[in-house]
């Protein structure tokens, strides 16, 4: 997590530019991160937060308050189309590139064509929640979405998805910063604890499709008696 000092800074060189600018650098780092820049989409959101209150900084801010402030409601939007946009990148590298990982040779060798093949046949019947799940593991979605698009998952599937996934975290992280925006240490810290609690929820989730999958496996469905 980036330190408050530094975001401190970022936030006020942002600040003293438009609020138009605001957005739209809000919206350019999300996409460059589909480009692969290395900066985690939470923090990057909450300042968007941050830049949306000290816009037209509000001293005491309620929710009532935050549901019709027109800056919070469209930075939240540019959020949002920030982040599918660059998930939108990465997907369609792998659709366009994906069939280059057997190119390689160290490669063919982890990911046989066997194990790709029952890996894209998953990704067909199950990829709408792999696409929802990878949102919130971290250092898991950009691998993740590249094999969805390599798996030929119909575009307007995963933007779906993934939209209805952002549609959780992106007004959360933004609405983070806007609520803490007199104290940018504050929300970096409450930014941190919600990563922790919806990560958990992620992983729950996972461990209990393991387990229905291990008991399908343990105990498959008995066959229907045949004609007496």
């Amino acid at each position: 997590m980036i330190d408050p000092t530094t975001l401190e800074r970022i936030v006020a060189r942002l600040t003293s530019d438009s609020l138009h600018g605001a957005y739209a650098a809000i919206f350019t780092v999300l996409l460059l991160c589909g480009f692969g820049l290395p900066l985690p989409e939470d923090v990057i959101l909450v300042t968007g937060g941050l830049l949306a209150w000290r816009g037209n900084p509000v001293a005491h801010v309620t929710l009532s308050h935050m549901a019709r402030d027109p800056r919070l409601l469209t930075m939240i939007g540019f959020g949002l189309a920030g982040i599918l946009a660059g998930d939108s990148v990465i997907f369609l590298a792998g659709r366009k590139l994906g069939h280059r990982v057997a190119e390689f040779r160290l490669l063919r060798r982890i990911v046989t064509p066997q194990k790709l093949t029952d890996a894209e046949t998953l990704l067909r019947r199950r990829g709408n929640v792999v696409v929802v799940l990878a949102r919130f593991l971290p250092g898991l979605r950009a691998p993740t979405y590249f094999t969805v698009g390599h798996a030929k998952l119909p575009y307007w599937e995963f933007l779906l998805f993934d939209g209805a996934a952002a549609l959780i975290s992106a007004p959360l992280w933004v609405c983070l910063g806007f609520y803490f925006g007199s104290n940018i240490g504050e929300a970096l810290t409450a930014a941190g604890h919600f990563s922790r609690y919806i990560l958990a929820a992620a992983l729950l989730v996972v461990a209990a499709l393991a387990g229905r999958w291990w008991y399908r496996r343990r105990h498959p469905p008995a066959a229907p008696d045949g004609p007496a």
